[in-house]
């Protein structure tokens, strides 16, 4: 097996949360450092998505990667407590 983690880029296929087709690529960054938490759902009938994601990531990043998804509310929450810390700091302009 090939180390090079830009092997598979090439295949495409419909992406079931963005309602349209995305290259293997996109699934690997999706808007994160990590793959997509659906990478194995979604590419295990096409190649061995397990073998691939074993080589080129670590054990800490796998479990990131499995572990669910932050409540929704939760997130928000995050977001606004995170957007009024940012308004308190002076900005640097």
């Amino acid at each position: 097996m090939s180390n090079d983690l830009t092997q598979h880029d090439h295949r495409a296929r419909r992406c079931p949360m963005l309602g349209h087709e995305v290259r293997f690529a996109y699934c690997l960054a999706p808007a994160s450092k990590l793959p997509c938490r659906r990478v194995f759902d979604c590419w295990w009938e096409t190649f061995d998505i397990k073998s691939f994601i074993r080589a080129h990531y670590s054990e800490e990043e796998i479990q990131e990667i499995l572990a669910p998804r932050k409540d929704k509310l939760l997130s928000l929450v995050e977001l606004i407590e995170k957007a009024k810390k940012a308004a308190k700091t002076p900005s640097d302009e």
